[in-house]
């Protein structure tokens, strides 16, 4: 009787054996090969799960006019210079004080000195004879 319920599992354990296929991966993400149908889906879910924000400054009107008067005053200095209009002198936009003046041999000396924290940048550059060439 043993050797007959041995034998019926082992007969057993061989047919499902017989009956199995080969694993056949599939991947999810269209990125690897995977149904481009996903690719919302697994967007969506991953912005879902972010937990980042990122940090909003408000800045006060008068900030934002500070800083646009300084870009304006540094595009209308560097476009002079590069036109040769220099206009030699001392710019002061609250957070950079612009020193530009003239070497003897013609060149431009810019000198941008970060009022904060006192670091001075210098930029030295030819001028360009006659004004625009």
């Amino acid at each position: 009787m043993k050797l007959f319920s041995c034998l019926g599992i082992i007969t057993l354990s061989f047919s499902y054996t017989l009956l199995a296929t080969e694993l056949v991966y599939t991947p999810v993400n269209p990125s690897f090969g995977g149904s481009p149908l996903n690719g919302n889906f697994l967007l969506q879910k991953a912005q879902a799960q972010n937990a980042h924000a990122e940090p909003l400054s408000e800045k006060t009107f008068v900030d934002k006019f500070q800083e646009a008067l300084e870009r304006n005053l540094i595009n209308s200095l560097t476009r002079r210079i590069a036109d040769g209009e220099i206009t030699e002198g001392v710019y002061d936009t609250g957070e950079f004080r612009v020193e530009v003046s003239l070497d003897t041999d013609g060149t431009v000396i810019v000198h941008i000195t970060r009022l904060s924290s006192g670091e001075v940048t210098i930029i030295r550059m030819p001028a360009l004879p006659g004004g625009k060439p």
